[in-house]
């Protein structure tokens, strides 16, 4: 019988911290060019679609550096048509003994979508997929809700925080080896 031995724990969990700050490090390296490119998208969807230089030149003959704004509307557009209305969840069962466990299962979407304000975090999410290319949600257990007892709730992260595997190939990243998320 081997007893508890606080030494070996500790080079366990360094070794674990160790192993994820280099798989951080790679993965933010090989994103290195997506990252400023997505905040050169959001700005310009904001409206700042002129550099610096080119707001200069034009100032110098005479003329305002005014944006018609075309890409704002279009994403706006695009939230309402996705979330004008509110998702039904529908688990569909493997066999006929499974009937009752996805109706419970539908029913548990349906309540995690109310208690997160799902409109709004959806709405993020599709944002952040048109204007970045990429929109996540993470799906989290929040202890004080409920009145201490807890609720698994969802919400929209900013996609330049996570980080995902650069060997995946699927669109959905369901074969991403690791996704991180740092803030």
């Amino acid at each position: 019988m081997m007893g508890y031995n606080e030494k070996d724990t500790l080079n366990v969990v360094d070794s674990v911290v160790e192993e994820t700050q280099q798989l951080f490090k790679t993965y933010r390296d090989k994103r290195a060019d997506w990252a400023p490119a997505a905040q050169e998208d959001r700005e310009f969807r904001l409206g700042n679609q002129w550099t610096q230089a080119q707001k200069d030149v034009l100032e110098s003959r005479g003329q305002a550096p005014i944006v018609v704004n075309r890409i704002h509307p279009a994403v706006e557009s695009a939230k309402a048509l996705i979330t004008s209305n509110r998702p039904s969840f529908r688990c569909a069962p493997r066999e006929d003994s499974d009937n009752k466990v996805a109706n419970v299962f539908s029913g548990m979407l349906s309540y995690m979508y109310d208690i997160s304000d799902g409109q709004q975090h959806i709405r993020q999410i599709v944002d952040d997929y048109y204007v970045t290319g990429m929109g996540f949600a993470l799906c989290y257990q929040d202890p004080q809700d409920d009145n201490g007892k807890g609720e698994v709730k969802f919400t929209a992260l900013d996609p330049v925080d996570v980080y995902v595997d650069p060997n995946s190939s699927s669109r959905f990243l369901d074969d991403a080896e690791n996704i991180i998320y740092s803030k």
